[in-house]
């Protein structure tokens, strides 16, 4: 839902890992080009934006970039209502998205009113209608983001787990070739490494 100068997401789980799904929220973040400070706590993640900062001044007009103009984040664990549960919240905050549309809309205004035309009414109109719409979808993308990273986690992970079959091909290898997997002697990413430490594990407890 949207409060005035944030948008605030919330979702209830039961028997999750708060470590996993703060680690996956963290690396999605940086996966998708997220140019804020990150913050990791016990049951939070904080990310931060510096105003003053060049980076920021420089996302904040650069397009396409899914935290453009967004300020600080955070990420928060809280009680649930039933036992057992958590709720996980988004919290957004889009205040220094509203200064600017304000400080835009009120230049826009001056130059309309001191110079009216039918065409630079248009023009104001038109600016208006799509930097509503950019915000609707910008609000929707970030929900979409909120709601997959709960359901499947690091978004690169679930996407290499998908690709193939891992655990059945960490089976068919041998003991030297798993080695050199966990070696790091192959360029396997971190999560196939971690499969393949299991795989061992496993073998040496049969014995």
């Amino acid at each position: 839902m949207r409060f005035l100068n944030q948008y605030i997401f919330k979702k209830e789980c039961f028997g999750f890992n708060q470590e996993e799904i703060l680690s996956a929220f963290e690396n999605n973040f940086i996966r998708t080009n997220c140019y804020h400070k990150i913050f990791k706590y016990e049951n939070k993640l904080d990310l931060i934006n510096d105003f003053f900062e060049f980076n920021y001044l420089y996302k904040f007009i650069s397009s396409g970039n899914l935290w453009q103009g967004i300020g600080n984040m955070n990420i928060t664990f809280l009680p649930g209502k039933l036992e057992g549960s958590h709720i996980i919240q988004f919290s957004i905050s889009i205040y220094r998205q509203l200064f600017f549309f304000l400080i835009l809309n009120i230049i826009g205004g001056i130059i309309l009113l001191s110079n009216y035309s039918l065409f630079i009414l248009y023009v104001f109109i038109l600016y208006n209608t799509i930097l509503i719409i950019t915000t609707l979808i910008k609000y929707l993308q970030h929900r979409y983001f909120f709601n997959k990273t709960i359901k499947i986690g690091d978004f690169y992970k679930n996407q290499v787990l998908k690709s193939y079959d891992w655990e059945l091909i960490l089976k068919n290898k041998t003991n030297i070739e798993i080695n050199a997997i966990i070696q790091g002697k192959t360029h396997l990413p971190d999560i196939v490494i971690e499969l393949a430490k299991k795989e061992m594990n496993n073998r040496k407890e049969i014995k």
